[in-house]
């Protein structure tokens, strides 16, 4: 009797076990997340000039804090801003990004705007609206540009967290796409710590082949990278070529077009007067990359936005 009750009792186990195994529904899939418009889709790429420039860290830092201030009050005399309430934007900002390429292909990427300011209320210098929604039953919504003087003024598209995207030509057709089905391309890596970079490649980085003094630096040379440091780290130019070779002449031009250039330190006026501190600059290479670093006089990045190209040795 004992093994017949011990017998049903382990049958009955058995059952119940497979049962718990195999006859449960599976467990509910998750939900699928909504894909969500990124900024960085609005770039097909790395773009020929993409510049990235943070406005509060730039202010914070305790060299370069006017530096930034000039280059607001620069762009508001030379017409450049449209208007006070554009200037907060971008002043008010995390981070400005510009990106061009060739062709008619350009977008500027505004993060982290102030909380206070509407696209819609956005006006020009004599307080007239500058842009208006085509449509407000799109996930992101298109603002355009009031200004038609243009056949393609350009437009401003609102993503989440501040965010706001400015384009023109290909990179608006683009922008209407992507954020539409979003591709969550990657965002093209620069430096996270300096306060402003700049990169150059594509046929772009070739612009200046036959400048007397800087057409030394472009043989096979692929990109150009400019870095402003935080506090005393200065600035970093980056020269990167497309062999060792190049590589090599790359580094010993780049030390006489310092040299040079540090030869006009006495020059009378404007910028170049204070080319002096270029005396101070180390060229080194690494791997296919010349580098060239050097400390920036604060006041020097203070006169920049006025300066000239002969200034620039341009």
């Amino acid at each position: 009797m004992r093994r017949r009750i011990a017998a049903l009792f382990i049958a009955t186990l058995l059952s119940t076990s497979v049962v718990s195994c195999g006859g449960e529904a599976p467990p509910p899939a998750p939900p699928k997340q909504e894909s969500v418009a990124a900024w960085a889709d609005v770039f097909e790429g790395t773009p020929d000039l993409y510049a990235v420039i943070r406005p509060q860290a730039m202010k914070r830092d305790g060299l370069y804090g006017s530096f930034f201030k000039a280059v607001v009050r620069a762009a508001q005399a030379r017409g450049v801003a449209r208007g006070d309430t554009m200037v907060r934007a971008a002043e008010g900002a995390e981070e400005i990004i510009v990106g061009l390429s060739k062709g008619f292909d350009a977008a500027l990427v505004l993060r982290g705007v102030p909380a206070s300011l509407d696209p819609q209320k956005i006006t020009d210098a004599e307080g007239r609206a500058l842009f208006r929604p085509t449509s407000d039953r799109a996930k992101v919504i298109e603002y355009e540009l009031l200004d038609r003087r243009h056949a393609d003024a350009g437009a401003v598209f609102v993503l989440p967290d501040r965010t706001w995207v400015g384009t023109l030509g290909d990179a608006r057709t683009r922008a209407r796409q992507v954020f539409a089905m979003p591709a969550r391309r990657p965002a093209p890596e620069v430096d996270p710590d300096a306060l402003a970079v700049v990169r150059v490649s594509g046929p772009l980085v070739h612009a200046l082949d036959r400048h007397p003094l800087y057409g030394m630096l472009s043989k096979k040379l692929t990109t150009a990278l400019f870095a402003l440091k935080p506090g005393k780290g200065g600035l970093v130019v980056g020269l990167t070529y497309a062999d060792a070779d190049a590589t090599a002449w790359g580094e010993m031009q780049a030390k006489r077009v310092v040299e040079e250039l540090a030869k006009d330190g006495g020059a009378a006026g404007g910028v170049s007067e204070s080319r002096a501190w270029l005396k101070t600059a180390k060229v080194t290479y690494e791997g296919t990359t010349v580098f060239v670093r050097v400390a920036v006089p604060p006041r020097l990045l203070e006169e920049l936005p006025n300066a000239s190209g002969a200034d620039l040795g341009l």
